[in-house]
């Protein structure tokens, strides 16, 4: 009887540097590919958006998973519920900062993103936020290059309940590299799906919830956050938490094809500390560290993937 031939070992490995190449864009899943047009459209400039869509309409929203928010404790009185007041005023200004990394015994994939933020409200459409993007930076020079040309790209977040993320909307300028879109891309989805929701519920100063989402990549996950409100001063909410995830089924989808492989062994978890102001659409300051690792078995399962993967975000 002929023996089964065994996948060779760079067979093997070729299928895990693909999983590596791809595994930085497993959210990314809507607006890139439509973002050139012949032309950049004209961004506000004042206070608030006139028209908090200009220039996003033939762009693909990207969902932002819906959080289910159950309250543990009111906290202690005096207890108020966190109502936005969204300031048509003035404008925020704020930088974001990304790290996302993926090590394994056969490759290594670091993205760093800095990418200073201009948002403002819709002048009489307050769930809308329009974005209008600084010069994004990046430890790595060769990405540092590209994102330099996405200067002025624009974006949009429709605001849920609470000021929660449903969706985005990004534009970049039309000298963007397809590398720059997808780190774009990538930083701002991440971070939007890691968002912290509050409740509708009164609180005060101690109080606790509990967040859950579905999040659906290469991997689909369900997000538990635990978050504790340790102030609030004026309209700022200072907000510690902790955050874990785990895969709802063993399926493995490689981005760009139709191979998957099997989640044998999963953990991925983290914590951070953010402020939010109710008068503004995107934290005004913060941090949070997340880190796990997994492993992924394809065809044959004396060779599994071993992968330590982690992802950083600063808000300033």
């Amino acid at each position: 009887m002929r023996r089964r031939r065994r996948p060779s070992r760079r067979s093997t490995a070729t299928v895990w540097a693909t999983v590596l190449t791809g595994a930085l864009a497993v959210s990314a899943c809507g607006s890139v590919s439509d973002t050139a047009a012949s032309s950049q459209p004209p961004t506000p400039t004042g206070a608030c958006a006139t028209d908090p869509g200009i220039g996003l309409t033939q762009t693909t929203p990207i969902p932002i998973p819906t959080a289910t928010v159950t309250l543990i404790s009111p906290g202690a009185a005096p207890t108020r519920v966190a109502t936005p007041a969204p300031d048509v005023g003035s404008a925020q200004q704020v930088t974001l900062s990304t790290t996302s990394s993926e090590v394994s015994t056969t490759a290594q994939t670091t993205q760093e993103v800095t990418t200073p933020l201009t948002a403002r409200f819709g002048c009489t459409t307050t769930s809308e936020l329009h974005l209008v993007l600084g010069t994004p930076t990046s430890t790595q020079p060769e990405l540092t290059d590209q994102l330099a040309k996405a200067k002025g790209s624009i974006g949009g977040i429709a605001l849920g309940p609470a000021l929660s993320p449903m969706s985005l909307r990004l534009r970049p300028t039309d000298a963007s590299s397809a590398p720059a879109r997808r780190a774009l891309e990538q930083s701002l989805v991440q971070t939007l799906q890691d968002s912290i929701v509050l409740p509708t519920d009164a609180i005060g100063v101690g109080a606790t919830w509990r967040s859950e989402r579905t999040v659906v990549g290469a991997a689909t996950v369900t997000q538990t956050i635990q978050a504790r409100l340790d102030a609030w001063n004026g309209t700022r909410l200072t907000i510690s938490f902790t955050a874990e995830e785990s895969p709802i089924n063993s399926v493995f989808a490689i981005p760009g094809g139709n191979t998957t492989l099997t989640i044998a062994r999963y953990s991925y978890s983290g914590s951070g500390a953010i402020t939010v102001d109710l008068t503004r659409g995107l934290p005004v300051g913060g941090h949070a560290d997340y880190s796990g690792a997994r492993e992924l078995v394809g065809a044959d399962p004396d060779q599994p993937l071993l992968q330590r993967i982690g992802f950083s975000v600063h808000w300033r």
